[in-house]
C-alpha cells in the first residue's frame, strides 16, 4: 500500500498548500485533543482554515474539544466554531467533555450530568452531522435498544464505511473518582455494549455491501499492542476482542482512527495470538495537545484503499 507521509508545519500562518486530491478520489480531516488551553485557541481556529482550504470531505473531531471548563457555554462556543466550517463535521466525544469534569479545573461537574448536556447540544438531530454544511449520517439511536446513543453515527462514501464509537480515555469513563456511584459503573458498562454492538453492525454493513473498507473513529488509545493488553486495556477488552475477530475475517483494509495519547502516528499495531500484524489493519492517531494539527487522509475509490497520509502541524502560541 503506497502511503504518502507530508508534515507540514508553519512557525507563522498556516502550513503550506496542499498537493491536489488524485484522480477517483477523496479525502477527509482528522483533529482531536485540541484545543486544550485558551492559548492554542488561535491555532485550532488556523487548523480549521487550513481544513477549509485542502479539500476534504468532511472533519472528524475524535473528542477533547477542551480541558476546562465543562460548562454548557464553553460546549455552546466550540459548537459554534465547528459550525462555522462550510463542511461537514463528525464528533465522537472524549472523556475531557464529560467524563473527567469532576475534576477541581474543569468545574467539579458530576459526569453524567455533562454527558446529558454533550448529547443536549452537539446531538440536537440524530442522523444528521454538524458543520455549516450538514450531511447525512445513520444514528444508532435508530435502535430502539440503543436510543441513547444519539452520538455513534455511520455514514458511506466511495466503496467505505464510516462510524463512530463512543469510546473515551480514562478507561472508558471507568476511573474512579469522588463520588462515583452504581449509576455511573451502569453508564460505562452500556457505553460499552453499545459500542460493541455498533462496530458489529458496522462491519455487517460492510459484508453485506462488499465495502471495500470500514473506517473506525473513536477516541481512546484502547491498547492495541499485544503488550499492552493488562492495564491499558482495562475497559477496552471486550472491544479490542470483537475488533480482533472481525478484522481476521473481513476482507477489506481496516482503519481505526483514534486520539487521547497525543502522539501523531500512522502503523500497524493490532496481532494475533502468535504476534502477527493483521495486514489489512491500520492505526492513525491524530496529534493531541500541545501539537496542534491535523491530518488529511485520502481514500482511492477505484482501487479501494487508502492512499496517503498528510499530518499538518500549526506551530507557535497565538
Amino acid at each position: 500500500m503506497a502511503i504518502a507521509l507530508v508534515l507540514a508545519a508553519a512557525a507563522c500562518g498556516g502550513p503550506p498548500p496542499l498537493p491536489p486530491l488524485p484522480p477517483n478520489s477523496f479525502a477527509f480531516a482528522v483533529v482531536g485533543d485540541a484545543p486544550y488551553y485558551p492559548i492554542e485557541q488561535g491555532r485550532f481556529g488556523r487548523v480549521l482554515d487550513d481544513v477549509e482550504r485542502g479539500d476534504v470531505a468532511w472533519l472528524l473531531h475524535v473528542g477533547d474539544f477542551l480541558w476546562y471548563p465543562c460548562s454548557d457555554e464553553a460546549y455552546e462556543e466550540r459548537r459554534r466554531q465547528l459550525a462555522a466550517l462550510p463542511r461537514p463535521v463528525v464528533y465522537t466525544p472524549g472523556d475531557n467533555e464529560w467524563a473527567d469534569c469532576w475534576q477541581e479545573k474543569p468545574g467539579r461537574y458530576p459526569p453524567l450530568g455533562r454527558l446529558a448536556s454533550l448529547r443536549r447540544i452537539f446531538f440536537p438531530a440524530p442522523g444528521r452531522s454538524l458543520g455549516g454544511r450538514p450531511m447525512a449520517v445513520e444514528s444508532q439511536a435508530a435502535d430502539p435498544a440503543f436510543a441513547e446513543f444519539v452520538e455513534n453515527a455511520r455514514w458511506e462514501r466511495g466503496g467505505f464505511v464510516f462510524a463512530t464509537l463512543h469510546v473515551v480515555g480514562s478507561g472508558n469513563a471507568g476511573a474512579p473518582f469522588p463520588g462515583r456511584g452504581a449509576a455511573d459503573d451502569a453508564e460505562a458498562a452500556r457505553r460499552a455494549e453499545a459500542a460493541v454492538a455498533w462496530l458489529d453492525r458496522t462491519f455487517d454493513v460492510a459484508r453485506a455491501r462488499s465495502a471495500k473498507g470500514v473506517v473506525l473513529a473513536l477516541h481512546a488509545n484502547v491498547g492495541l499492542e499485544r503488550a499492552d493488553s493488562g492495564r491499558a486495556r482495562r475497559g477496552y477488552e471486550r472491544l479490542v476482542a470483537r475488533l480482533e475477530e472481525r478484522v481476521a475475517v473481513f476482507p477489506g483494509s481496516v482503519l481505526l482512527v483514534h486520539g487521547d495519547s497525543h502522539v501523531q502516528r500512522v502503523d500497524h499495531p493490532l496481532a494475533d495470538s502468535a504476534g502477527r500484524p493483521y495486514a489489512n489493519f491500520t492505526r492513525l492517531e491524530t496529534f493531541g495537545s500541545p501539537d496542534v494539527g491535523w491530518v488529511r487522509v485520502t481514500v482511492d475509490t477505484v482501487a479501494g484503499r487508502i492512499v496517503r497520509y498528510e499530518p499538518r502541524l500549526v506551530r507557535g502560541w497565538w
